[in-house]
């Protein structure tokens, strides 16, 4: 890699042409989506279990945490499935669900290791990893990837019919 042409720069990864031709954008466009995400469902986890709380005071500890999970979910994933209504590419929307899940599968495992020896932290940690992972996950990055294959249907559906 002597030759200057060959040799490759930190910053030719931040480009999004190669050769004079537009490179996939899906990975920097997915990790975008993942950090809005996380923003977005961290504000709704953040603002609703205050108004959730009171509510689901005197029921079960099981519903009331069934219930401080699945509703800011679907707010949080009401909010977060806009751009796949306004854009048509909905690719990277699905995988910045994926990336979400690689994200939150490494801060798990960093927590399980570091709180090893503190049971009572642990327990407590994975209560709210289990409140507040899973249904965002599932209810957003579930409807993501139905309007990602949705999209894809009617597309080639459409090619078919030019």
């Amino acid at each position: 890699m002597s030759d200057k042409s060959e040799k490759l720069e930190i910053k030719d990864f931040f480009r999004f042409t190669k050769d004079g031709k537009m490179k996939s954008a899906t990975v920097t466009y997915s990790v975008t989506y993942a950090v809005l995400y996380l923003i977005v469902y961290g504000a709704a986890y953040y603002f609703l279990i205050d108004v959730l709380a009171p509510l689901t005071a005197g029921m079960p500890i099981l519903l009331s945490d069934l219930i401080g999970a699945v509703v800011p979910a679907i707010v949080g994933a009401l909010i977060c499935l806009i751009p796949l209504k306004l854009f048509s590419d909905k690719k990277p929307a699905f995988f910045g669900y994926v990336w979400i899940a690689a994200f939150a599968l490494m801060f798990l495992t960093a927590m399980v290791i570091m709180l090893k020896d503190d049971r009572d932290a642990l327990s407590i940690f994975l209560r709210l990893f289990v409140i507040m992972v899973p249904a965002p996950l599932l209810l957003g990055g579930g409807s993501a990837w139905y309007m990602w294959k949705k999209s894809e249907i009617i597309e080639k559906t459409s090619e078919d019919y030019d």
